[in-house]
């Protein structure tokens, strides 16, 4: 018996234009979008169109600050965007 992979719900790619998520950080080639869940804000980190990292956070700017700390791990300087 072999076990299957569940399929991800969530985006792998960047989000398109008409997702309806919110866009906070655009620092080539990251960029960084959250979504209110009504619950928490789900946050998502891409670079060159690919997802690196996601999390979740109890406010918007729980988010931007959560964003902030990953963006300074990757030496990303996110002074421009704010």
């Amino acid at each position: 018996m072999t076990a299957t992979v569940p399929k991800l719900e969530y985006p792998h790619a960047t989000p398109s234009a008409n997702s309806g998520l919110t866009l906070l950080y655009d620092t080539q080639p990251y960029t960084a979008y959250t979504e209110d869940l009504e619950f928490m804000w789900r946050w998502t980190i891409y670079q060159d169109h690919k997802l690196v990292q996601e999390g979740c956070s109890l406010t918007l700017d729980a988010s931007k600050r959560a964003v902030n700390h990953v963006l300074a791990f990757f030496n990303v300087s996110t002074q421009k965007n704010k």
